[in-house]
């Protein structure tokens, strides 16, 4: 069941990626492509990120330990999503200029929320294979994917931050992540309590 669960998480996550660049292939994403291409690829990963996080969650609810199968695949699959995100901005958008680049930077709010939750990703998908773990030990690994929270935090209000994005879909997933970290703090509190 495991190896059900991983193939499926990972085969399934490079669908909406070939979806979506067939449409581009041919010409069906409108009159700016490029645009539809950016805001597409920030919505995978933002929908891929909080969907990593609901397999921790989903377990706490039905215990179900096969499902953290699925938890490497669709984080790397976020990851991806979200890398794909920043250099369509870079290259489309921003015409792959450095100053122009350089300055959305350091004056787009947006921008930066944005930047900063991939930079908490990339360390998590470079250590998500089984070595990675071996050579941190599985405390430190585990602590350091804790990352996934706060990148979650600033991927949700770079995507509020930006005008264009749906503001249910955003608001829906504010809600949802809010749910799981609640989850998660009651379920810490709860076993520190029967320790001491």
């Amino acid at each position: 069941m495991r190896s059900a669960i991983y193939w499926a998480s990972a085969l399934g996550g490079a669908l909406p990626g070939l979806w979506l660049w067939w449409q581009y292939q041919t010409g069906a994403l409108g009159v700016v492509p490029d645009e539809v291409l950016l805001h597409q690829t920030g919505r995978f990963g933002l929908m891929f990120l909080m969907g990593t996080l609901a397999v921790g969650f989903a377990h706490f609810l039905t215990g179900w330990v096969a499902l953290f199968a699925a938890r490497r695949p669709l984080g790397v699959w976020t990851f991806a999503y979200a890398l794909s995100h920043a250099l369509i901005w870079a290259w489309f958008d921003q015409g792959g200029v450095l100053a122009f680049m350089r300055m959305e930077m350091m004056e787009m709010r947006h921008v930066q929320l944005g930047l900063a939750a991939l930079v908490l990703m990339a360390p998590l998908a470079l250590t998500s294979f089984n070595a990675a773990q071996r050579l941190m030990t599985l405390r430190r690994w585990k602590w350091l994917h804790l990352l996934t929270w706060p990148a979650a935090v600033l991927a949700l209000v770079h995507a509020w931050s930006v005008a264009r994005f749906e503001a249910p879909l955003v608001t829906a997933l504010g809600a949802a992540l809010a749910l799981m970290m609640a989850t998660r703090l009651f379920t810490v509190v709860r076993h520190r309590a029967k320790k001491s």
